[in-house]
């Protein structure tokens, strides 16, 4: 494929006329889909694609487009042809950007992180085994994604990662039990493990469900619960674009007024390899960048565009939902909370393992809502008493991630994206578990 893309991008460059400025950036794909149901498999598939978007630039405009490779060396360089003359003739009629930026190059790189998994017949096969007895609903998906940016300056960066993730849930009647797992390497032992405790959670929802009274409660929140939270970090908390418009979740920790616990520090680690290391204009991203670190708050994510429009610096973020820079390889740090202790140390409370519906309840005060999901419990001197009837909650990430944390754990979970609308998606993030003094409950 990179050879295929460097061929076929030479060819359309060499085509531009004058000031006329030509990046390919590709998006591709060759994905196993397999999902299950009742614990046996309902569909396989499997998804190849390949989608350029072609940017050309000229005079102060730009203008983006959209298509898709069929990997026929003649059929695509018409088609990158045509997409060219399209856009010339349309150029002209797009007013300047104020944000115009005009190409360079970015320099040369490769990457490819292969994930070593055994054959997609293995992987199914040990799925239905490990639950022939449960039922089972999920959903594997493994293949290898490739990102590239290449432009007319003489910019070639490929990056390519061959994931997997399998998200599932198993079922009792009306209640069910999540399950993920995702990893660098398909480490069947592990999966086994996480299997069994999912099974296990779903035993303990059989117990007579109770009800909790609205209040403020010791509660622990297993990875995927943290995931969830860490996810409104991408909702314009940590976008400097945004700061300055003054949508400013997080404008008391940049200025000091308030911090968060000692204990927690949010990273935006390319090394994961769970994204490309470079942006969607080909600038190399850090491989390691403190957002957050001991609860003090270092940098925001700054792209071009912020950093021309404010006078600052760019540190080649990336743009997302908004026009707000996003993370894209997210890590909270571990802490020493061992997992044999979580329950222990939680003594009675709540034990919460998934969150849904999160949202900002109160930008400004960095407050957000959501509510329980799946199996959450509650906990009597260290023992799951029983599952708990759904509850809202509504507090603020100074509290969570701050005055109220009081342990993360020492073992993290990896989450990737899951997003498989039109496309996979690159992405996800390195968590830990947070036990928390006390957390609002409204409803």
């Amino acid at each position: 494929m990179q050879t295929y893309l460097k061929s076929l991008s030479e060819k359309l460059f060499n085509e531009l006329k004058g000031n006329e400025e030509l990046s390919i950036g590709l998006h591709s794909e060759e994905s196993e889909f397999v999902r299950f149901n009742h614990s046996l498999v309902r569909q396989n598939t499997h998804v190849h694609q390949h989608e350029a978007t072609f940017q050309f630039q000229n005079d102060g405009r730009t203008y983006a487009k959209t298509a898709t490779l069929t990997l026929d060396p003649e059929t695509d360089l018409a088609l990158g042809r045509d997409t060219i003359t399209e856009m010339r003739a349309v150029l002209p009629l797009i007013d300047p950007s104020p944000k115009y930026t005009p190409m360079v190059n970015n320099g040369t790189s490769e990457v490819f992180q292969k994930s070593e998994r055994p054959p997609v017949e293995k992987v199914i096969n040990h799925i239905t085994d490990v639950f022939s007895k449960s039922d089972l609903a999920g959903f594997y998906c493994a293949g290898p994604l490739r990102q590239a940016s290449l432009n007319s300056k003489g910019q070639s960066h490929y990056f390519e990662n061959d994931s997997f993730f399998f998200d599932y849930s198993v079922y009792d009647g009306p209640r069910a039990a999540k399950g993920y797992y995702a990893d660098s390497q398909w480490d069947e032992a592990r999966f086994d493990k996480q299997a069994s405790q999912a099974k296990n959670t779903l035993s303990l929802l059989a117990k007579p469900q109770i009800k909790v009274k609205p209040g403020a409660y010791r509660t622990y929140l297993a990875p995927m619960a943290v995931a969830e939270i860490a996810e409104i970090f991408n909702w314009r908390a940590v976008s400097r674009s945004q700061y300055e418009q003054g949508f400013t979740p997080l404008k008391k920790l940049f200025t000091r007024e308030q911090l968060f616990s000692p204990h927690f520090s949010l990273i935006e680690n390319n090394s994961l390899g769970l994204n490309s290391h470079f942006n969607t204009i080909g600038e190399i991203s850090p491989s390691v960048l403190p957002i957050i670190e001991n609860g003090e708050m270092k940098n925001f994510l700054i792209n071009s565009a912020t950093a021309k429009e404010y006078n600052l610096v760019s540190n080649n973020a990336d743009a997302g939902m908004w026009s707000s820079e996003v993370m894209r390889s997210m890590e909270i740090r571990a802490g020493t909370l061992a997992d044999e202790q979580i329950l222990k140390e939680l003594g009675t409370g709540l034990y919460l393992t998934n969150l849904h519906y999160i949202n900002w309840s109160d930008p400004q005060a960095a407050r957000l809502t959501g509510m329980t999901r799946f199996a959450c419990f509650w906990v009597e001197n260290g023992e799951i008493a029983g599952p708990i009837q759904d509850l809202r909650f509504d507090d603020s990430l100074y509290n969570i991630f701050g005055t109220e944390l009081a342990a993360l754990t020492k073992d993290r979970s990896r989450f990737t994206n899951t997003l498989t609308y039109q496309k996979r998606r690159l992405g996800g993030m390195m968590v830990p578990g947070a036990l928390l003094n006390k957390m609002n409950f409204t409803l």
